[in-house]
């Protein structure tokens, strides 16, 4: 209420502040919506037309996957902390692999930028030996500038975001802009980058006031009136975390 404008980075929080907002109501001119933007000329698709950076970007490709010849590269960027699920991560990736048949499951590997042991998240490490022991887990921990975090991102087939409460996800983000699929859970400001239509209607953030929340996977999940964009998985929570 001390406020005298809220500039919010996801559609759903426009509507809890309006909501929570009693004492002071807001309107469309203090309370806003001011998506997260990311720089074209830092992450981009590369192609093999630029055939210098092309070639860079292969050669990159083949120390990051220490020269292993992989089909699929699933990536995930993001700290290792509890609210970020990195442990679930590395379940679902070897769930995935276990449904393969063991030639293709020995072509897919899973890249977690991330410090693989933090105090506030988990022993990754330990986690990939106890539960994933029998797939190809890398791990890169080193600080990277923007040509190489964008060279991640085209290296990867597809980028996952399954973080709870997640306030908006630039990970994922900046890999749309590299062209890269994304998988992101329904909350928070991910669900902006999902490109959800209503009824064939863009979903704004003055839709809030009336649908509130997309979180309530027994309501949207199925919901033939609800559409997302082709360039991502939509995924609404339903397990419990591994921690």
């Amino acid at each position: 209420e001390s406020s005298d404008l809220i500039m919010n980075i996801s559609k759903q929080t426009v509507n809890i502040v309006n909501n929570v907002a009693v004492n002071k109501p807001r309107n469309d001119w203090n309370n806003t919506y001011i998506p997260h933007g990311i720089p074209e000329d830092k992450f981009y698709p590369i192609g093999e037309l630029d055939v210098q950076e092309w070639h860079s970007l292969q050669e990159y490709k083949k120390t990051v996957l220490h020269r292993k010849d992989k089909d699929f590269v699933i990536f995930w960027n993001n700290r290792n902390i509890r609210r970020k699920l990195p442990s679930d991560v590395i379940v679902a990736y070897k769930t995935f692999c276990d449904m393969l048949p063991k030639e293709k499951a020995d072509k897919c590997v899973l890249i977690m930028h991330t410090q693989p042991i933090d105090q506030n998240g988990t022993d990754l490490p330990a986690v990939v030996t106890e539960m994933c022991s029998d797939y190809d887990v890398i791990f890169s921990h080193q600080k990277l500038d923007d040509n190489e975090l964008n060279f991640l991102y085209n290296i990867a087939d597809v980028q996952v975001n399954i973080a709870s409460n997640e306030g908006f996800g630039l990970g994922t983000a900046e890999a749309v802009m590299a062209g890269t699929p994304i998988i992101v859970n329904v909350t928070g400001g991910l669900q902006d980058q999902c490109g959800f239509k209503l009824k064939g209607k863009h979903v704004t953030h003055e839709d809030y006031d009336e649908i509130h929340s997309l979180h309530d996977d027994r309501k949207w999940k199925d919901n033939p009136d609800l559409t997302h964009g082709e360039w991502v998985k939509p995924v609404w929570p339903s397990n419990r975390s591994v921690q």
